[in-house]
């Protein structure tokens, strides 16, 4: 969650700049905001599943632990786009963003 609380304020702070920065920091605002609510939601729905809905003496992983399987595939993902994302900025070119664009 501190990743992308870093994202979403760097991101804001970089809009301020010229370009290519500006459509970088939105696009990295936009992916910390999408990433802090998957991880939200994600990690969220499991602790309350588990400790509400789960039955007693149910043993194994699937389904119950779907939603964490779910979240490190998306954190894979998370690490590899910013890694990629980071390079092609460092060159001067725009990021495309894939994801829900909360800010404009």
């Amino acid at each position: 969650m501190v990743a992308s609380v870093t994202m979403i304020v760097v991101g804001l702070r970089c809009r301020r700049g010229p370009e290519p920065a500006r459509s970088n920091g939105t696009a990295a605002a936009c992916w910390g905001i999408n990433y802090l609510l998957t991880t939200i939601v994600l990690i969220g729905g499991f602790l309350v599943y588990e400790f509400t809905f789960m039955p007693e003496g149910t043993k194994g992983v699937l389904p119950w632990g779907l939603p964490i399987i779910i979240w490190m595939l998306v954190s894979l993902f998370h690490v590899i786009i910013c890694i990629a994302f980071g390079v092609r900025a460092s060159r001067g070119r725009v990021a495309p963003f894939r994801g829900i664009p909360f800010i404009k």
